[in-house]
């Protein structure tokens, strides 16, 4: 049985992402920002937001916030 995700506002979600984004990627790539994770509503099993994506960029901060959110997805829904 997956464990029960908590909720949590868009602000703290927002703020967990860019959080981890900072400690991974900060010195990578001055540029990349971390978007607003918006309301999925048709997730099934998964977490109800999605992040949006960046551009790919020489620090492949793309597939670092890839890897951030899914890991987050795993913990966390976001409030309505």
């Amino acid at each position: 049985m997956p464990a029960k995700r908590r909720t949590v506002s868009s602000d703290k979600l927002h703020e967990l992402l860019v959080r981890e984004f900072r400690a991974t990627a900060a010195d990578l790539c001055p540029g990349c920002s971390v978007p607003r994770p918006v309301f999925f509503d048709g997730a099934r099993d998964g977490a109800n937001w999605r992040v949006p994506p960046l551009d790919e960029c020489n620090g492949l901060c793309h597939t670092i916030l890839a890897d951030i959110a899914g890991r987050l997805a795993q913990g966390y829904d976001l409030a309505r």
